[in-house]
């Protein structure tokens, strides 16, 4: 179909993308999924909680076990994974159409319905990052669960039928905003029922089945994994405010149909100080007039109402969320599914016209063209910013300067590659900002990290954890930190919280390694040191232990070549160049022994005089 091949067609650029963001955390790095036991695990738990983010209250077992999946079917390269994304989203996009038709507005309209869904911008969130395909999924499954249900109606079945049911509990599975999709159903089948008498006992019958498994599913999530709080170091003036953004919100998410608002990832949401703030009052009105309108619409049996329910319906959820958890949910990409509403307005539309003479049809016709080919214009420009990482935190910060967690994404990425000058430029931005965010701890604490500043690191990683204990990486740091002042007694402790919160983490077992190796233990520093290099193919410190581990144990051919690993990840590592030649030089590479040697003489470091030392020492020895 038309609306699939432009899916294809516009995100075929994202097969060549990275992973991204939570992606390498969720995927990439993220062992629970190499193993049955580690799966079951994460199935069962919070949807953030294992990779050490804040509890979310998120179950999503089927996205979990679909990461797992596609790791093995693609080798756990993101082309993959992103393969995946857009045939689900090409197959959504098909579904909206075969919908549409069914609201009895014609094919042309339902493909005009069909195009512009397929090209919204602001799914490119969604769809371009993997971690996005929870809203994917959810509504491949939410879809096709209406189309079977509808199915079933047609043939005059008892009930919705197994396939129905079976589409349902799947895209309840993958995200929460599926639970109102009874709601949905009853409509639609409300809409088409032409005797009134008996409709509620027919209703209830219907969705009996719907109304079941959705009681075992919340039962199943309540019992694995309960609603979560907001993050503590939330004031309760934030909270306040948060609440009131709630209202603000909704004519936010609106704005994102229009394809010439400023998208960007991670959009911020702005906090109004009081009721009277002009946008709080109108997200309030609008919500009032849309269920007003609901209502007349349900009183008239009218498919309009049936696309104003879906519009609103699938972001109650989100909304109920940031009323009552104050969580402050806000992207474009949980305006996916009520996008699907927002498509078949149009299409009812363009279908009202068509009887109206041609003029007004062609009018219509074209308004609808201009409106698909702007909203491909937009997704095409902004596609590119989720190639890598680093173009996507500097999209984040060039289009919104003031977003706080654009600024500490980029100073912890300019980190890890090294950059310490553009981190803290970009950790200054912050000021004025959200400067207490835990988050900008742990990145103070990475900064301080890089430059073997211990007592900075414990210091900075303890205020972050302080304001969230709930937080990985600031943990993750203090345990290091403890390691390396030589607080083994603390460090041992740490890495067994660190063990509980974070199982089978591979930067916890690197800590582990480490340990057991400055205990000089390194036969059982080993085990843990060569699983976490599986997943960790970027950490200068894990392959310099690693070599050490092989060194002590006289293992020199894999301690020459972690310590290879380990130079070729940080080339300024003194320490590494001096390994690595002394491995050479016991394997009688003195060719490589003095490459390594010279390397080493070449850093600052190197006035210490051990370089020079060493070169004489092993001169003296041949």
């Amino acid at each position: 179909m038309v609306p699939a091949i432009l899916v294809l067609a516009f995100y075929a650029p994202a097969l060549r993308y990275a992973f991204v963001w939570d992606d390498e955390r969720l995927i990439a790095h993220n062992a629970l999924l190499r193993s049955a036991d580690g799966l079951l695990r994460a199935m069962r738990s919070d949807f953030w909680l294992t990779v050490g983010e804040h509890a979310s209250g998120f179950w999503r077992p089927l996205i979990t076990l679909s990461y797992a999946v596609d790791g093995v079917l693609f080798r756990w390269q993101p082309w993959g994974y992103h393969l995946m994304n857009m045939l689900s989203a090409a197959g959504v996009a098909s579904l909206v159409t075969m919908l549409a038709l069914r609201l009895r507005v014609g094919r042309w309209p339902a493909l005009a319905a069909g195009a512009w869904f397929a090209l919204m911008p602001h799914h490119v969130e969604s769809t371009a990052w993997i971690a996005g395909r929870t809203d994917l999924y959810s509504a491949f499954f939410f879809l096709l669960a209406l189309w079977l249900d509808r199915r079933s109606a047609d043939a005059d079945a008892k009930g919705p039928g197994a396939l129905a049911i079976v589409a349902f509990g799947a895209a309840l599975l993958c995200k929460e905003a599926s639970l109102l999709f009874v709601v949905v159903s009853v409509a639609w089948r409300w809409s088409e029922r032409e005797e009134r008498r008996g409709a509620f006992g027919d209703a209830l019958r219907w969705t009996a089945p719907y109304l079941a498994l959705t009681a075992v599913y919340l039962a199943l999530h309540f019992w694995w994994v309960p609603a979560a709080p907001p993050p503590q170091y939330l004031s309760p003036e934030t909270l306040r405010k948060g609440r009131l953004a709630a209202w603000a919100m909704f004519p936010g998410y609106l704005s994102f149909l229009n394809p010439f608002y400023p998208h960007s990832p991670a959009v911020v949401v702005r906090m109004p100080e009081s009721w009277r703030d002009p946008l709080v009052i109108a997200g309030f009105v609008m919500q009032v007039a849309l269920v007003g309108a609901l209502a007349y619409a349900a009183r008239r049996r009218s498919r309009w109402g049936l696309a104003l329910l879906v519009l609103w319906v699938t972001l109650l959820p989100t909304t109920l969320a940031n009323l009552f958890q104050t969580y402050l949910l806000y992207s474009e990409r949980f305006m996916y599914l009520p996008s699907i509403g927002a498509a078949w307005l149009l299409a009812l539309g363009l279908g009202a016209l068509a009887p109206r003479g041609s003029a007004l049809r062609w009018t219509g016709a074209a308004a609808a063209a201009a409106l698909v080919a702007s909203s491909a214009f937009a997704t095409a420009r902004i596609l590119p910013d989720w190639k890598d990482d680093d173009t996507l935190y500097r999209s984040m910060t060039v289009k919104q300067p003031r977003n706080a967690m654009g600024w500490i994404l980029l100073a912890r990425h300019r980190l890890v590659k090294g950059d310490e000058a553009a981190a803290e430029h970009a950790l200054k931005m912050l000021d004025g900002l959200e400067s207490t965010r835990p988050e900008m701890l742990s990145v103070q604490a990475l900064l301080h990290y890089r430059r073997g500043e211990w007592a900075k690191v414990l210091e900075y990683a303890e205020r972050a954890i302080a304001l969230d204990p709930t937080l990985g990486e600031p943990r993750l740091a203090r345990a290091t930190a403890l390691l390396r002042l030589g607080r083994m007694d603390d460090a041992e402790q740490a890495i067994a919280q660190l063990n509980v919160m974070l199982p089978e983490n591979s930067t916890v077992a690197s800590l582990e390694g480490q340990r057991l190796l400055a205990l000089r233990r390194p036969a059982d520093a080993l085990p843990f040191l060569r699983r976490a290099v599986q997943y960790l193919h970027d950490d200068a410190d894990l392959f310099y232990a690693l070599g050490l581990a092989h060194a002590m144990l006289n293992q020199l051919p894999p301690a020459r070549a972690a310590f290879e690993e380990c130079v070729r990840v940080d080339p300024a590592l003194y320490d590494g160049w001096l390994r690595l030649a002394t491995a050479c030089h016991l394997l009688g590479d003195f060719g490589a022994r003095d490459a390594a040697l010279a390397r080493a003489q070449a850093l600052p470091e190197a006035a210490d005089g051990r370089a020079a030392q060493l070169r004489e020492r092993m001169a003296a020895m041949r």
